[in-house]
């Protein structure tokens, strides 16, 4: 039997199939700065699911937790929304007509565009606002139960982040939550190297050439600065979150989550 989705071009839920990850699979006599542009949004589905593991794992433990904090009449941001996965996953959860607003930044328009037509071909039936900013400049945070950073804080310069971690408690209420997955360094150098030895075989696995991983390594030097775990952990009880903990983690990958 034919695949209905393959002949449609669409997933069962009416959203269009993601692309194949290819941005790096030529040789490129320059590898420039990775950056959320036209090429990465087109694929970016794709390429979060090949290379963050257990991303649709990570994307439901995160709206699970969002829902169980989202207050009626409050916000709930996704900052570095990008193509609205977060957004999606919490609307099978959450019950129609439940009082709550949706803010998404991103500093891509790219990639806000595709959020959009993600969220309207997923009849998305809840109120939203996405808006293009770059979270290096510092965010304005009002009225949040739940604050999202899905992959971004790592993006952030670390000169910023702190200004920006105190701006997200800042606009929280009492009793809200920060949720945020975040590749980490390993606690030492051992670890470290081991973690992303297994990570970029998990790579391989899904498909991706040593060339594709080399160039994408290459081009994330200068943009993704990781922190270890611990530091990460600090920083958030430094700015004032009240309890912190994991709730999920993969070697090089972890979610945290921080309540005010």
């Amino acid at each position: 039997m034919n695949d209905p989705k393959t002949e449609s071009g669409r997933s069962p839920n009416n959203e269009p199939l993601p692309e194949e990850d290819k941005v790096f699979a030529a040789p490129k006599p320059r590898v420039d700065d990775f950056s959320f542009n036209t090429e990465v949004t087109a694929v970016f589905d794709d390429m979060v699911s090949r290379s963050v593991p257990f991303y649709a794992e990570i994307q439901r433990m995160t709206a699970e937790l969002a829902v169980d904090f989202a207050s009626p009449g409050t916000n709930v941001y996704d900052l570095g929304c990008s193509t609205c996965n977060p957004f999606l996953g919490m609307k099978t959860m959450l019950a129609p007509g439940t009082d709550v607003r949706f803010v998404g930044v991103d500093s891509s328009p790219e990639m806000l565009d595709k959020g959009r037509r993600k969220l309207e071909a997923a009849g998305f039936g809840f109120p939203y606002d996405l808006r293009a900013e770059d979270l290096n400049r510092g965010v304005e945070i009002t009225n949040a139960s739940v604050v999202m950073m899905v992959l971004t804080l790592q993006f952030i310069r670390p000169l910023y982040r702190e200004r920006l971690l105190r701006s997200i408690h800042a606009g929280l209420a009492e009793g809200g939550c920060f949720l945020v997955v975040e590749k980490v360094l390993g606690e030492n150098s051992t670890f470290n190297r081991l973690f992303i030895k297994h990570y970029y075989e998990l790579k391989a696995r899904n498909g991706y050439s040593e060339m594709e991983i080399a160039q994408k390594r290459e081009a994330l030097e200068n943009v993704l600065v990781p922190y270890r775990l611990e530091e990460n952990r600090e920083l958030l009880l430094e700015v004032g979150f009240r309890h912190v903990d994991v709730f999920f983690k993969w070697y090089n990958f972890c979610g945290i989550i921080a309540t005010k």
